[in-house]
């Protein structure tokens, strides 16, 4: 709850230099700022209350507050950084252009930061709609045959799930026709015990290797047993640092739990991993799900580990928040190689908080693990 908290406190920051800019540019009363500011208010408890609400409330009343909650802050977000800029480049012509000062006190300023923040929502809604499949081929002689795996992360299943994304996004997986299905946390987000109708779309792909999933810390934050009921609606099997092995098919799967929060998260993960070295098969082309790329040179290299597939960056989701999320994950999305083994970090295929993806498309990854051509 403390995270909503700040979350709530920044949303009023930015609500408040919005409007103390926009009355700067538009002279708007001192009681119409305090009524916008009170509206504002009212917007950013109910982002606070979000998580609040008990779950026993309607899951329908849920959706349309979270939908308004969030859906405002995205718009604010954006309102605040053009705001801001529009501020900088005032202060600039002050010190030397100062004719064109009185345009970013006016109301065109104003008008220029609303045109901006709706074509920003606008393309970021377009984005948000547009999966991406991201591929790689791996060759290796442990395979007796080709294995197409196909890896979703950060699906954010809840309240703001629609049945239409999730129509698409299962069309997507299928038309990719997988022999192996990865579920690499995240999946849920709020309500999971309304969750059934979206979560049942995924048992649908039906690979023939079997679908497979880890909890991300989303997961441990709505509560182990609950969020493996989601799995279990998706057909997904939940590895709980543990493997798999499917000797027909010459792959082992491998999967570690998120701790969810900890002191130490990059500590705590290359300990899970490293706790499964008993477990491992030489003998089999090694896939570790791990939601967060997190040790993979520290713990999952050392082993032999020949793939990792990881998510929980979101690439950042909303540019230029990439530029923060970058400062603490050096892998922010893609395909990676280092000594002939492979991390493969979705952007994830939904969406956390406001209902927006900026310069950080949605994702799954396609890996075709092919065996080594006859000389």
């Amino acid at each position: 709850m403390r995270f909503y908290l700040i979350f709530t406190i920044i949303f009023m920051f930015m609500l408040a230099v919005s409007l103390a800019q926009a009355r700067r540019q538009v002279g708007v009363a001192h009681h119409a700022s305090l009524v916008l500011f009170v509206i504002g208010l009212g917007m950013s408890l109910l982002l606070a209350s979000s998580r609040a609400m008990p779950e026993s409330w309607s899951f329908g009343l849920a959706q349309v507050l979270w939908w308004v909650a969030y859906s405002s802050f995205g718009l604010v977000s954006y309102l605040f950084l053009f705001q801001v800029c529009l501020l900088v480049a005032e202060l600039a012509a002050r010190l030397f252009a100062r004719r064109f000062v009185p345009f970013f006190v006016s109301p065109r300023a104003l008008g220029l930061a609303f045109v901006l923040t709706g074509l920003v929502a606008a393309y970021g809604t377009y984005e948000l709609d547009n999966v991406r499949v991201l591929s790689r081929q791996i060759v290796s002689a442990k395979v007796p045959a080709p294995v197409r795996v196909v890896a979703i992360s950060d699906l954010h299943l809840g309240a703001m799930s629609t049945p239409a994304r999730m129509d698409a996004l299962v069309a997507l997986i299928r038309a990719q026709n997988p022999d192996l299905l990865l579920l690499v946390g995240d999946v849920v987000n709020d309500h999971p015990d309304a969750l059934k109708p979206l979560a049942a779309k995924f048992a649908q792909v039906r690979p023939r290797l079997g679908a497979y999933g880890v909890f991300g810390n989303h997961e441990r934050y709505e509560g182990d047993a609950k969020s493996a009921q989601v799995f279990e609606w998706a057909g997904a099997r939940l590895l709980h640092n543990e493997s798999v092995s499917l000797p027909e098919a010459g792959v082992q799967l491998l999967g570690v739990v998120d701790p969810g929060r900890a002191p130490d998260l990059p500590g705590v993960i290359a300990e899970e991993i490293r706790s499964l070295e008993p477990q491992l098969d030489p003998k089999l082309f090694r896939v570790l799900m791990n939601h967060r790329p997190f040790a993979w040179r520290e713990a999952a290299q050392p082993l032999g580990i020949e793939l990792m597939l990881s998510g929980h960056t979101h690439r950042g989701q909303v540019f230029p928040f990439y530029l923060v999320v970058s400062t603490t994950h050096e892998f922010m999305g893609g395909f990676f190689e280092e000594n002939g083994q492979v991390l493969g970090v979705s952007a994830g295929a939904g969406f956390w908080g406001p209902p927006l993806r900026v310069l950080a498309p949605p994702d799954i990854l396609v890996v075709d693990i092919l065996p080594t051509p006859a000389s």
